[in-house]
Order: C-alpha cells, then sequence, then structure tokens
C-alpha cells in the first residue's frame, strides 16, 4: 500500500553533497575524530617547522599523534619539542584532538 501525499509543500531542495557525506560518515564512524585525517594533511600549515622539517605524521590512535623520522638525531630534537607541537595543535584544531605524542625512526 503506498502512502499518498495531499496539499501544496514546498518542493525540498538538494543538500550540498558535503553536508550530506558529512552526516553519513559522523554516523558511521562512532568515535573517530575526523579532524585526525585533517591533522595530517594540513601538517605544513600549523606544524613548527623543525616538525615539518623532520616528522612526518602517520595517523592518531587513542588521542596519540604518530610523527615518523628518518634518523634518531630528528627523533631526539623533536621529542624536546612535543610541548611546542601540542600546543600548535590546540590553537589549530581545539584543544583535545590529541593529547600526546609519538616520535618514532621509520623508513627514509
Amino acid at each position: 500500500m503506498r502512502a499518498k501525499y495531499y496539499g501544496e509543500k514546498e518542493p525540498k531542495q538538494p543538500a550540498e553533497i558535503s553536508e550530506v557525506l558529512g552526516t553519513i560518515i559522523e554516523k558511521a564512524s562512532v568515535g573517530i575524530d575526523v579532524r585526525h585525517g585533517q591533522l595530517v594533511a594540513d601538517w605544513d600549515a600549523f606544524a613548527p617547522d623543525d616538525w615539518v622539517t623532520f616528522g612526518r605524521p602517520v595517523g592518531v590512535r587513542d588521542e596519540t599523534l604518530l610523527v615518523e623520522v628518518s634518523d634518531g638525531s630528528g627523533a631526539t630534537l623533536l621529542r624536546y619539542q612535543i610541548t611546542d607541537l601540542l600546543k600548535a595543535i590546540d590553537e589549530h584544531f581545539g584543544t583535545g584532538i590529541v593529547t600526546a605524542v609519538k616520535v618514532k625512526i621509520g623508513a627514509p
């Protein structure tokens, strides 16, 4: 059985695709912060110079940002500057997106 609609109604306006996709992603990814992907994509725009030069963000897990560096000297330098990176992240994205940083030596 089909429902019948009576009366004059305004036709529905199409929604922006970004709004529709955003809603779908939010519902499908409960507990996942989509800003984490943006953090990786915008790295060069907000990260302090040494972090951009020596580090490459890999991703975020359990509010911990994983940054990969090519050698031990770069890792040592960046470990002393974790507070500066966290401050830059908070200023760019708001507080709470990342609460810790792990520096890992990876492939060059």
